[in-house]
């Protein structure tokens, strides 16, 4: 079984003082994909935003390679390979595509030669990027738009990238390109965890799931034996066993 990258152990946060997420245990591997879904405000974004550093933890541990990294900044887990995509597609719309790649590289310290070699790599891996390089990110399809964001990310070369939402908003065609994608970038060994409404989509291409409900995991473990569970389609997936069954199948075409 590959190795434990990120953790988090009975993690209690929220916002002011009322607490989202209660008591989550969640445990991600190298090379995973692995989904958090749920009902709105069931606390999944909150829960990878802590991950993340982007909320404080009241109680419990978050480990990025068996290290505690609780109260560390966000920098400093990109600098460990947390990388993290928010929701809603967050680009620079006044730069250009070059630009926008240039800043996912800060933390690289300004070593051209790697930040060039990177750009290279994601050009490679989002042909539609490069040849958009000059474009305002603005002017962009939502689909290139969260295929930039994705590639801004990358541009660290992390062990994991952390998705928000990553087909809101997006027509049912680029959500399919976006997913193809994150399964294309799975195969790298990039550890994927991302939080998604189309839980079922979602489940049909990962490897673990994690369900959330009023703050808590209530439902962990396969992803296709979660996407298979009674209780799951019924309480939140919303979709019936016919549909379930094709989605699978076109996950399985795809691999």
């Amino acid at each position: 079984m590959s190795e434990i990258l990120l953790e988090l152990q009975s993690l209690t946060t929220g916002y002011r003082d009322v607490p989202v997420v209660r008591n989550a245990n969640m445990t991600f591997r190298n090379g995973q994909i692995a989904a958090v879904i749920g009902s709105n405000g069931a606390g999944k974004s909150t829960a990878i935003k802590a991950a993340a550093g982007l909320l404080r933890v009241w109680s419990g541990k978050v480990f990025v390679s068996g290290v505690d990294v609780t109260h560390e900044a966000p920098h400093k887990r990109l600098s460990r390979g947390m990388a993290y995509v928010p929701q809603g597609r967050i680009v620079m719309p006044e730069m250009t595509v070059r630009e926008n790649l240039d800043i996912g590289a800060y933390i690289l310290g300004g070593r051209k030669d790697v930040v060039q070699e990177n750009m290279e790599r994601m050009i490679q891996t989002f042909p539609i990027l490069g040849q958009r390089l000059n474009q305002l990110a603005g002017t962009m399809s939502g689909g290139e738009q969260q295929m930039l964001a994705i590639a801004r990310a990358l541009m660290t070369n992390p062990s994991a990238i952390i998705l928000d939402e990553p087909s809101l908003g997006l027509s049912p065609k680029l959500v399919n390109q976006v997913f193809d994608k994150l399964q294309e970038l799975a195969t790298t060994g990039l550890t994927i965890i991302m939080v998604e409404q189309k839980a079922s989509r979602a489940l049909a291409i990962a490897d673990v799931g994690y369900v959330m409900h009023t703050g808590q995991v209530v439902y962990s473990g396969d992803a296709r034996e979660l996407l298979e569970n009674p209780n799951v389609q019924r309480l939140f997936l919303g979709e019936v066993p016919e549909e379930i069954d094709h989605m699978l199948a076109v996950a399985d075409e795809d691999e």
